[in-house]
Formats: C-alpha cells, structure tokens, sequence
C-alpha cells in the first residue's frame, strides 16, 4: 500500500513540503461498525438523565370522582389521577438514571485509529510544524485563512495545548483544540479538516500506534 502524506504547514501557514503520514495511525481501514459504538459511547456519555415524569403514586389528587358516571357523553372516570387525564400521572415515564458506558479500551483505542484512516482518506489531515499562538483570535484565523480551513469545524490537535493557543482559539466557531491523547472518534469524525502539529503527531505514535 502507498506510503499516505499530507500537506506540511510552516507555523505562518505557508506550504513546507509534504509528511508522510504514520501507516500504524492512518494506514488502517474505516471500521464502520466499529465507528458507529465509538460514537454512541461518546454521545450516550454526554447525556444528563435527568429526564423525569411522576408516576402514579407521585401524583396528588384522586379522592372525589372527577364527573358523575353517566350522562355526560364522555368516558367513565374514577380519578382525577389517572394517565388519561391532563395532570395525572405518566404512564411508563422517563425517570432519572445513568446512561453512561464504557467502549473496551483496546476498542476505544481501534475506533480512534479508524476515524483517523477515514480523515487520511477523505484529505482532511494537514500537519503544522507548530502554531505559535499569543491569545489573540486575530492571529489564529488569519492562521486558518493561511491554510484554507476557515469556516470549516476544525479540530486542532497539540501535544499539550499552551494556554495561549486554547484562548486564541476558543472565539472561532467551529474550532475546537485538544490534547491528541484526549482525541476522540467523535471529534475526527464531526471535523471537516484536522490539524495536527508535529509534536501531537508524536504524541498520538505513543498513545496509539
């Protein structure tokens, strides 16, 4: 199989040559099912639960029969309380729980280096030799303009993100920065281009490769 590459980034945005790609990252194949366990665990996680209703020993009321028995056409009732009436209880409702679970970690792991081998297939990895930011956002876009990657959702992935770069960052819609150890299948999967400095390049090698 050919060796994968990407575009090489100079820290001011300029074309530095090409790099070639790790093949134990991105030379694998898109596990599809795979992906998809990737993704429900990382949404099913993000859930609250606190999704409540009241059931029928929650609800107040009851006690004098709502309407008399016959005569008026409609239903018989004998509670107020009941789930076919406006205020009653609800019927098989939600209640408070965990929806959290965990992927095993060798699978978490897996899902990672496939979302990784979809962006290499799909074009949307480029590599920076680093991004020196100063907090400020003005510098980072004129930085994705430089790279054709703005007003796409990117996500930028560092060795340990500086402080600085986090601030530049945080006011572009649809930029998200990350340790590459903390990575997801999630975030690869949703970024339309993924940007990647040397040393987080490195530091996803000693994770996962």
């Amino acid at each position: 199989m050919a060796a994968l590459s990407a575009t090489l980034y100079s820290p001011a945005g300029q074309k530095a040559g090409t790099v070639d790609l790790p093949g134990e990252l991105f030379g694998g194949r898109s596990d599809q099912q795979l992906l998809y366990l990737a993704v429900k665990e990382y949404l099913d996680n993000q859930r609250q639960g606190t999704a409540s209703t009241k059931g029928a020993n929650e609800v107040s009321g009851g006690g004098k029969k709502p309407f008399q028995q016959k005569g008026t056409g409609r239903a018989r009732r004998g509670s107020n309380r009941s789930s076919l009436m406006v205020g009653g209880y609800v019927a098989h409702g939600p209640h408070p729980r965990d929806h959290s679970w965990d992927l095993p970690r060798g699978m978490r792991r897996q899902s990672v280096k496939a979302a990784l081998a979809d962006a290499a297939k799909h074009g949307k990895v480029a590599v920076i030799e680093s991004i020196a930011a100063d907090g400020k956002t003005k510098a980072m876009a004129a930085l994705l303009r430089a790279i054709d990657a703005a007003g796409q959702r990117v996500l930028c992935l560092d060795a340990a993100p500086p402080a600085a770069l986090v601030r530049s960052c945080r006011n572009i819609p649809g930029l998200a920065v990350k340790a590459a150890r903390e990575t997801n299948a999630y975030d690869l999967l949703l970024a339309g281009r993924v940007i990647v400095t040397k040393a987080g390049l490195q530091a996803l090698k000693e994770t996962i490769g």
